[in-house]
């Protein structure tokens, strides 16, 4: 019963997530048509996709190395999202490069993972 709850959230929330990304950019492309504030509807895709990721964790049940790199991935879109709600200052713009070290860790630790794989074809 609650994984399947688990699922139906999931699911929500990236596709509200998919959904609000495409508003995103109508609102970019017709911002006279829509007329949205352009924070709350960068935030909104970034916020639900980060929610859905991380929500998907406890169904997948990734090793702990994985759920690691996972939950920095989800943490990062979340945090991207909440720095897009923040007017500019100094901590946003600190929070803004932890954004960007975040992604760099996680993408490390995924090419790391990667390159430590045995079964590559390799001439």
């Amino acid at each position: 019963m609650l994984h399947n709850l688990m699922r139906w959230v999931t699911a929500g929330f990236a596709l509200v997530a998919v959904l609000s990304s495409i508003f995103l950019l109508l609102n970019d492309t017709f911002p006279h048509l829509l007329s949205v504030e352009h924070a709350p509807s960068s935030a909104a895709p970034l916020l639900l996709i980060g929610a859905a990721y991380i929500s998907l964790q406890p169904m997948v049940r990734p090793r702990p190395a994985e759920l690691l790199k996972r939950f920095l991935l989800g943490f990062a879109f979340i945090l991207w999202g909440i720095v897009q709600l923040l007017p500019p200052s100094r901590t946003t713009a600190v929070l803004g490069d932890v954004v960007i070290v975040l992604y760099v860790i996680d993408l490390s630790l995924i090419i790391m993972t990667h390159l430590k794989r045995e079964d590559w074809n390799t001439p």
